[in-house]
């Protein structure tokens, strides 16, 4: 793989953090273009660190990542991504086939409206809901406060408060079943990648989302009937940028992660199996 070197195409500076999905996908993008030198500044969730005066001149949302390219700042993963592709001088992420990049642009627009609001479900109603709930009302409610989503912060009370009872961990359910059903049949056609033989910004949008439901251990429960999914997994699990990129929670988060699948888990498949044999029907108890 070719080799652009950030400071031949100028100053790149990357917000991120570690642990971040959204992260994920533009670190994975920087290393698949081969962009080096780039500058990082890790903002520590966890710590409240997106929310300081400074980082928030730059992303007012208090979202990261946040890629600063020669002052002009570039918001929103999936943006950043397609910048990072058209910017960097390697093999390209997106296809030259007009339909093949419609198809594309809809993976992409899945998982940013859809998979996003999914995992940040599973995730809020098991292994950041026992956080959650461990802590005092005036904690949780601080923590509440600073979401500048009111959407988001609607999902994520419903997620701690009623666990997988919750609507939103329904359409979690609904979502994943879809979109893997969906994909098999695509890999089953014109695999080994959703866009044939190349590999895509696709692929890079949905990597860190199958990561990371796969720690909390309920990525097995969508695909274990579906094996073009599976070996398309093993495969994007193996290309060195994905390596590169370090694609995880976290070592200190891992443990939480794998407890609460072992907790939540037996009722997320029990979810599964009543969507699949009534999908309308199965929400009935929503009113």
């Amino acid at each position: 793989m070719q080799s652009t070197s950030a400071g031949s195409i100028g100053k790149i500076d990357l917000y991120h953090s570690l642990e971040s999905i959204c992260s994920e996908r533009v670190r994975i993008t920087l290393h698949e273009k081969g962009i080096d030198g780039w500058v990082s500044h890790v903002i520590r969730l966890f710590e409240d660190e997106q929310f300081d005066p400074e980082y928030m001149r730059l992303n007012p949302k208090a979202q990261v990542p946040t890629l600063v390219h020669n002052g002009n700042v570039v918001r929103e993963s999936s943006i950043i991504c397609d910048y990072l592709d058209r910017i960097g001088s390697s093999l390209p992420l997106k296809p030259g086939d007009s339909w093949k990049r419609a198809r594309m642009q809809e993976w992409i627009k899945f998982s940013d409206e859809t998979l996003y609001q999914s995992v940040s479900s599973f995730s809020f109603s098991s292994v950041f809901r026992d956080r959650l709930l461990s802590k005092s009302e005036e904690a949780r409610e601080t923590h509440f406060r600073k979401q500048t989503d009111l959407e988001r912060t609607h999902r994520q009370r419903s997620c701690v408060f009623l666990g997988t009872a919750s609507p939103y961990v329904l359409r979690a359910v609904a979502a994943w079943e879809k979109m893997t059903s969906d994909m098999d049949k695509e890999l089953d056609s014109h695999g080994p990648w959703l866009l044939g033989e190349q590999f895509s910004l696709a692929e890079i949008a949905l990597a860190p989302f199958f990561k990371r439901i796969s720690e909390l251990q309920y990525l097995q429960i969508f695909i274990e009937d579906r094996p073009h999914v599976a070996d398309w997994w093993q495969r994007v699990q193996q290309r060195p940028a994905y390596i590169a990129a370090g694609v995880t929670c976290g070592p200190q988060e891992l443990p939480a992660y794998i407890e609460a699948g072992r907790k939540y888990g037996p009722a997320i498949r029990e979810l599964r199996e009543q969507y699949r044999a009534d999908p309308y029907g199965c929400g009935k108890r929503y009113k």
